[in-house]
């Protein structure tokens, strides 16, 4: 399906946070939403599709909860780039993949992600392969790091001059984004994909002898890695 976007940088959906680097993660894709998950308050039977509505019925109370805000970020994500119809009903627009868990934008045959942390979901589209992810910046990432950082990359955050907690944090989530754009699960992504430069606002990471520029943003207390993968 051919797709015209008219407007491959719609108005970021407003939030009481302000973002660093949000502009540049913005022009690393086609489009972006993000959304405070408190201020959402969905229908089940005004915004799922029938295939949403039955996967969210098999889903607890949490994770139904982040489902719906992942539904309405591509929901609105696909309206912002003029995906659809403008008076098109949210529960005719598919936003699950034909494999039940991978996200879609109705049927414009474009790449997007989703991610949400317990405050914010973002979701973001492009022609390529992409990836993102959102995390609350917290203690916890020291005590788990040993499970995600290799002892090279260990030493690369060192030699880097940024805070550890900051930086590990941009380590995590770039190989989270990464598994989503590169179809890997995660358990693969920790493994086999390494991060080989880390700084505040880009980071590098190299899969299979491939390179791939990572974007950050970071606001309220969240930091967000976006990964596009044009030679993918």
């Amino acid at each position: 399906m051919s797709v015209t976007v008219l407007n491959s940088h719609p108005i970021l959906n407003k939030t009481s946070v302000s973002w660093l680097g949000i502009e540049r993660l913005r022009s690393a894709c086609l489009g972006m939403v993000i959304l405070d998950i408190e201020s959402l308050s969905p229908i089940e039977d005004q915004l799922l599709t029938r295939r949403e509505l039955e996967k969210a019925l098999r889903l607890g109370p949490g994770r139904r909860r982040s489902f719906f805000a992942a539904r309405i970020a591509l929901k609105n994500l696909s309206r912002q780039l003029n995906l659809i119809e403008g008076n098109r009903p949210d529960r005719t627009i598919e936003t699950l993949g034909p494999d039940g868990l991978s996200p879609c934008l109705a049927e414009s045959g474009l790449y997007c992600s989703a991610s949400h942390s317990s405050r914010f979901v973002v979701a973001v589209a492009h022609w390529y392969p992409i990836g993102v992810d959102i995390e609350a910046v917290s203690e916890k990432i020291l005590k788990i790091q040993h499970l995600f950082i290799s002892s090279r990359e260990e030493q690369l955050i060192s030699k880097a001059g940024l805070d550890f907690k900051q930086s590990a944090m941009r380590v995590w989530t770039a190989k989270e984004a990464a598994a989503k754009a590169l179809r890997l699960h995660l358990l693969r992504a920790i493994r086999d994909v390494e991060v080989i430069k880390v700084e505040k606002e880009t980071s590098i990471l190299r899969y299979k002898a491939m390179t791939y520029p990572v974007s950050h943003g970071e606001g309220g207390g969240q930091v967000i890695a976006l990964i596009t993968c044009e030679n993918f």
